[in-house]
């Protein structure tokens, strides 16, 4: 059905990628940096100083934009750059462009992405590794104002109106009288430190599509629900392959074909990544690189694909994390019965 469509219509580029905020300010995509919405994103080509806007969108609840322009325009000296950001994410410049890279062209339609774009806050996080906590003190010119300086005190009455003040009676000295020495005691050293406790391990869980697809769990669904599409929650290129109507529910019942295995068993990685904390001993440990590894499988070749989708089935069964030997099991704890209809 794509291939006839792309057959029969026009020529057309697309141009694909996501916005991070980078709540660091270290210019590189961290663990604490989430994907931005809302950002604004402009296609720029020519070069030089002044550089002409091609083309500008927003960003979707997931950080991703897709660009598409008619025919097939060379791409190869154009440049993407968020030029507005969002929340406290808002850069006061804009961000640094990077380059398009062409990832395929074929049956009329070409494929551009660009690296990871970044928008900084104003200034980086108090959670942020090296930041310095402590608040610069007041510069030395800042003076009072005159309204918040004291009031003189009144001027002193002359020597000879003061009043003379009664003198102070004091017990004379005694002499010091000689105390018993203390007894003797014996200090003991201190008693050694105990040794440190072992660090705890970070708890994890991995579920397989089954578990994820029972209707008696979908309260452990976070962020996306089973009626999220599929194009909302990996991106354009997803977008292109599965069309923009599939939803997570019914991606997690695909089977007969490696496209929709990979995408199944994804989808289970992308809800196991989102239930667990970030940095846990998940072998995907953030939602970015369960994208990351979908996008690169649907770029890549059919090898690439069965690679992948195993991987992913892999991860949801509980092995090949962080965990070493032992295997990550399932935590769901039973959802909350619904209310018993009143009855009429």
């Amino acid at each position: 059905m794509i291939a006839t469509a792309a057959t029969a219509g026009p020529a057309s580029t697309v141009v694909a990628g996501m916005v991070f905020c980078d709540q660091c300010k270290d210019g590189a995509r961290g663990l604490f940096d989430y994907p931005l919405y809302g950002a604004r994103v402009a296609i720029q080509c020519g070069g030089g100083d002044t550089p002409l806007t091609v083309r500008e969108s927003n960003t979707n609840w997931f950080g991703g934009f897709s660009i598409r322009m008619e025919g097939s325009p060379d791409m190869n000296r154009c440049t993407a750059r968020v030029v507005q950001g969002t929340g406290h994410c808002g850069a006061a410049t804009a961000g640094a462009p990077h380059e398009l890279t062409l990832a395929f062209r074929m049956l009329g339609l070409a494929l551009y992405t660009v690296p990871p774009l970044l928008s900084q806050p104003e200034e980086a996080m108090d959670f942020c590794p090296g930041h310095d906590r402590r608040r610069p003190a007041a510069p030395w010119s800042a003076a009072p104002a005159p309204s918040q300086l004291p009031a003189p005190a009144p001027p002193l009455p002359p020597f000879w109106r003061r009043r003379r003040l009664p003198p102070i009676w004091r017990k004379p000295p005694t002499l010091p009288q000689e105390q018993p020495e203390p007894p003797q005691v014996q200090v003991l050293p201190p008693p050694p430190p105990p040794p440190p406790a072992p660090p705890a391990q970070a708890q994890g869980s991995a579920c397989t599509y089954e578990q994820w697809a029972s209707p008696e769990q979908r309260c452990h669904w976070r962020v996306v629900t089973p009626n999220t599409t599929v194009a909302m929650a990996f991106g354009p290129l997803a977008a292109q392959r599965y069309g923009s109507e599939l939803t997570l529910r019914e991606a997690l019942e695909g089977r007969g074909d490696m496209y929709r295995t990979l995408l199944r068993e994804a989808t289970a990685a992308l809800l196991n990544a989102y239930y667990n904390a970030p940095g846990g001993p998940f072998l995907y440990p953030t939602t970015a690189s369960v994208i990351d590894h979908m996008n690169g499988a649907l770029l890549s070749s059919a090898q690439r694909v069965l690679i992948e989708g195993a991987r992913f089935r892999r991860a949801n069964a509980g092995g090949g994390g962080a965990a070493g030997r032992t295997r990550l099991q399932c935590d769901f704890t039973p959802c909350a019965a619904p209310p018993p209809a009143a009855g009429r």
